[in-house]
């Protein structure tokens, strides 16, 4: 078994001790990784493996790309792994997170460091238990004959070291929902996958951390995650011309997650950026939309300790 995956969940959290400065990684790298050569989401690399031996990712069609080596979850055996998918009842909602400037960047409030098992991520510069993650989803042919949808996570910097590589996971939009439900390949539905995927990648708290900020594109997500999902639920999912909330099925996924952290500690927040501080995120959801054919089950994706 490649040794990442016994060292992809660093144990030992990040904490107020954890920071100092050879933890803390040069600010060269604190940009977002670059989609130069676009190979990312198709290659992964243990902690020990250089450039040169990289080990080609999963390539089953439909299948989510990773790297850093998160776990599939395809098989009976391996969902039993994964945490329950569960339906949000409107308990808790996400939050907005609030930057202290509109002009100041995701990677300037949020800077690089490395966890004990040296991989990097996102940490706010202020708190040390607070994480970023870009998320992104793009659609082909969006609400056209043939449309083909993607997502991305970018739960990382780029190479941090010279043995890491870009910690992006990213693949197809199913096409039917985590319950079971048919649905379509669009854009908006994509978006919401990413930031469902990002939440169930990895076990947060076991690095330290009590929020995630979701950093993404779309209006759609971070205002409808915050303030429009309160009104549908007690509308009884419809909307305010009486309709049916399109999407039903994720967004009550996303609130089952937010649940699901809240009851471990973890606060959730979403920070609409501008398109071009998400590039990287973006340029892998649209390669993933390009590559493969859709699956018709969902796939769970996490990062697992042995």
């Amino acid at each position: 078994m490649p040794r990442g995956l016994h060292l992809a969940q660093g144990r030992n959290p990040l904490g107020p001790d954890s920071g100092n400065d050879d933890e803390v990684i040069s600010s060269r790298w604190g940009s977002p990784p670059s989609s130069r050569g676009g190979s990312h989401a198709q290659i992964y690399a243990t902690p020990n493996q250089d450039a040169s031996s990289t080990t080609a990712a999963h390539s089953t069609p439909g299948v989510p790309l990773i790297v850093a080596a998160p776990k599939i979850h395809d098989s009976d055996d391996d969902r039993m792994l994964a945490p329950e998918k569960r339906r949000g009842t409107g308990r808790v909602f996400p939050t907005k997170f609030a930057p202290p400037s509109s002009t100041i960047t995701p990677t300037e409030l949020f800077l690089v460091r490395a966890n004990h098992a040296h991989f990097a991520r996102y940490v706010h510069r202020h708190d040390p238990r607070k994480v970023l993650i870009f998320t992104d989803g793009s659609c082909l042919n969006n609400g056209q004959p043939n449309p083909k949808a993607g997502w991305a996570v970018v739960y990382g910097p780029s190479k941090c070291f010279t043995n890491l590589l870009v910690p992006i996971a990213s693949g197809r939009l199913e096409n039917k929902g985590p319950f079971g439900d048919l649905s379509i390949q669009s854009s908006n539905r994509a978006e919401l996958r990413a930031v469902i995927a990002a939440l169930r990648l990895q076990h947060w708290t076991s690095e330290g951390f009590n929020t995630i900020v979701i950093a993404t594109d779309s209006d759609y997500v971070a205002t409808g995650a915050t303030e429009w999902t309160k009104t549908w639920i007690n509308n009884g999912w419809r909307t305010a011309s009486n309709r049916d909330v399109k999407n039903k099925d994720l967004w009550e996924m996303l609130l089952g997650e937010v649940e699901r952290w809240q009851d471990e500690g973890l606060s959730i927040q979403f920070w609409n950026i501008p398109r071009d501080w998400n590039e990287v995120a973006d340029a892998a959801a649209k390669k993933a939309a390009e590559k493969y054919d859709a699956r018709d089950t969902w796939i769970d994706v996490s990062r697992i300790c042995l």
